[in-house]
């Protein structure tokens, strides 16, 4: 029995599972310690032989050699497209985790930190529910679907072994990053106004009741008018991070416009 290896189709496997695994390696949902590195490899293994086939024939004619040096280039583009559209489906969740912080802030839980085992760092612990409620939403709403079909159209867009503005996709990610701070603001908007006026209030009182310690009175009150906050917020919440991802198909075609 005679074995024929397609040269073509194995060194578009590889480049897609080099893309996809970085993609997988930055993905905020798979990005823990709880997902072992070597489902995520599977799975980007996985995704590139299924889509090989497909993307094999947008490869430039003659770019696939048998010489060491296009791979190593190859390897190296297919590094950085993987990363540029992981931190762009990162935006998302890092405006989440920043509204988070600026909410716990606001409340008072700011010196109370839980350990991010995706970060290795301290956050919040309003943040990080924040965030698994985004995760949650994310596979709720179907978003796991469009990434799939996102991951397939960059493939389209910026084939194996092709050119492509590397460079352009930076700046345009740079340029990205500054909505981050106005998403954020916008979901810890509600809590942000509420504890605005409740301090606005206490001050109004502390200058009608000096006698009144306002620091013993107002650390309960503001936990206690966040939290109730918090919960009434959880509609808005959802329909902010819903409309981000449903906003997140055309941000990737933005951002893959930009590299080619």
């Amino acid at each position: 029995m005679v074995f024929e290896l397609d040269i073509t189709l194995l060194a578009v496997t590889f480049a897609l599972t080099v893309r996809f695994a970085v993609l997988a390696a930055t993905l905020p949902m798979l990005d823990v310690k709880a997902v072992p590195a070597i489902w995520r490899f599977g799975l980007a293994i996985t995704l590139a032989a299924a889509l090989a086939p497909a993307v094999a024939p947008s490869v430039p004619p003659g770019a696939i050699t048998l010489a060491w040096r296009p791979f190593v280039t190859e390897a190296f583009r297919s590094l950085v497209i993987g990363m540029m559209l992981g931190f762009t489906l990162n935006l998302v969740f890092v405006a989440v985790r920043f509204a988070g912080d600026v909410a716990g802030m606001q409340i008072g839980f700011s010196i109370v930190n839980a350990f991010d085992p995706m970060t290795n760092s301290q956050i919040s612990v309003i943040s990080q529910f924040y965030h698994l409620m985004a995760v949650l939403l994310f596979f709720a709403t179907g978003a796991h679907l469009m990434l799939v079909s996102a991951m397939f159209q960059s493939c389209l867009a910026l084939p194996p072994f092709g050119g492509g503005d590397l460079t352009g996709g930076a700046w345009h990610l740079l340029r990205e990053f500054s909505t981050v701070f106005a998403l954020g603001l916008r979901i810890a908007a509600p809590i942000v106004i509420v504890l605005l006026l409740i301090s606005a209030a206490m001050g109004v009182i502390v200058k009608t009741v000096p006698q009144l310690n306002v620091l013993v009175v107002g650390f309960p009150i503001k936990i206690g008018v966040g939290l109730i906050t918090l919960g009434a917020s959880l509609m808005f919440f959802k329909q902010v991070v819903t409309g981000m991802f449903a906003g997140m198909p055309d941000q990737l075609a933005r951002t893959l416009a930009a590299m080619q």
